[in-house]
C-alpha cells in the first residue's frame, strides 16, 4: 500500500466515528462553551492537525501527501459539512474573531477561538496550515501548474503584513464609529454556506471577491490568509511561541538560499536569518524537503 494510500484510508478511519456520532448530535439552543467545544467539526480538526503534526514530525508525509490532505481539509468542512452541518466550522475564524466586537462575548465564538488559538501553540498555523478550507483551497490553487514566472516573484511580507494590519485597524475604527463589520464584505468563508439567494448587489460583491482571490491565489500564496484573515493575523503572532514549528540547525546551513526560492511563503529567510519576526508558516514543507543539506527540520529546539 503507498504511502497516499495510507495517508488517505487513515483520515477515512478518524472521520467515521465522528459521522456516527454528527447523526445522533441534538441540537440545543442554550450550549455552553464545552457544548460548542465537543462537536464532530472540532474533535476531526484536532485529530486532523495531531496527525499531521505526527507525519510531519516522523517525516513521513511529501507535498503529495499534503495535497490530500488539503483535499480533505476542504471536501470535509467545506462541502460535506453542507450535507452535515455539524462539520461545519461555524462561526468561522473570520467571525469569531471580529462578531464579538459587535455581537458581544458568547460561547460560540470563544470555541473556536480556542480550538485555533491551542493549535497555533502547539504547532504553527496548528490549524491555518491543516483544516482550514479556505487556507486549503487556496493552497491547492497554488499547486496548479500555471504562471511558475509569477510564482517565483513573492510578496514581501512586510508589504502583506501592512496590508492584513491596515485592514484590522480600519476594521476597529469602522466598528467603533458605526457599528458595522468591513470585513462582512471580504470574507471568503461566505463560499462555504454554499448560498446564492443573496440580493444581487450582494451576490455580485461576493462573486467578483471570490473571483479575485481565487485568481490571486494561482500566483500568490494564500492571498487570502496574508492580506486580510484576521485570523491571521492572531495566529501569526501566537506563531511566535509556537512549540513545534520550521527550525535551523545552524551547523548544516551553508546559506545558498536554495529553501528560499523553492517555498513559496516568505517566512524562510527570517528563519535562517534567525528573526524574531518573520512571516507566517503554513506549514507547506517545502523548504524542508528543498534544503540540500538537512538545515531545516520540524519540530522543538
Amino acid at each position: 500500500m503507498t504511502q497516499i494510500r495510507k495517508i488517505f484510508l487513515s483520515f477515512l478511519i478518524l472521520l467515521y466515528p465522528a459521522y456516527i456520532f454528527a447523526q445522533g448530535i441534538q441540537q440545543h439552543q442554550n450550549k455552553d462553551f464545552f457544548d460548542f467545544l465537543l462537536t464532530p467539526r472540532y474533535i476531526i480538526v484536532f485529530l486532523m492537525t495531531v496527525v499531521f503534526i505526527i507525519l510531519l514530525f516522523t517525516q513521513k508525509i511529501d507535498s503529495k501527501g499534503r495535497v490530500i490532505v488539503l483535499a480533505v481539509s476542504f471536501l470535509l468542512f467545506g462541502v460535506i459539512s453542507y450535507f452535515i452541518n455539524s462539520f461545519m466550522i461555524s462561526p468561522s475564524p473570520v467571525c469569531a474573531t471580529t462578531k464579538p466586537f459587535w455581537m458581544g462575548a458568547r460561547p460560540q465564538f470563544f470555541a473556536t477561538l480556542a480550538v485555533i488559538g491551542v493549535l497555533s501553540i502547539i504547532a504553527s498555523k496548528g490549524f491555518c496550515g491543516i483544516a482550514c478550507p479556505i487556507g486549503a483551497l487556496q493552497e491547492i490553487f497554488y499547486k496548479i501548474p500555471v504562471l511558475k514566472k509569477f510564482k517565483r516573484k513573492k510578496l514581501p511580507f512586510i508589504i502583506s503584513n501592512s496590508i492584513r494590519i491596515g485592514i484590522a485597524v480600519l476594521f476597529f475604527i469602522v466598528i467603533l464609529a458605526t457599528g458595522k463589520s468591513i470585513y462582512e464584505y471580504i470574507n471568503m468563508f461566505d463560499l462555504l454556506h454554499w448560498e446564492f439567494s443573496l440580493p444581487l448587489i450582494d451576490l455580485i460583491v461576493l462573486i467578483a471577491f471570490l473571483v479575485i482571490m481565487l485568481g490571486l491565489s494561482l500566483f500568490i500564496y494564500r492571498p487570502f490568509c496574508y492580506l486580510i484573515c484576521p485570523m491571521g493575523l492572531l495566529t501569526w503572532i501566537l506563531e511566535h511561541i509556537s512549540i513545534y514549528k520550521v527550525r535551523l540547525k545552524k551547523e548544516n546551513c551553508t546559506y545558498c538560499k536554495t529553501c528560499v526560492i523553492e517555498s513559496p511563503c516568505p517566512s524562510v529567510e527570517g528563519i535562517i536569518e534567525g528573526n524574531k519576526l518573520r512571516g507566517d508558516c503554513h506549514l507547506c514543507n517545502i523548504c524542508i524537503e528543498s534544503c540540500p543539506n538537512k538545515a531545516l527540520y520540524f519540530g522543538t529546539k
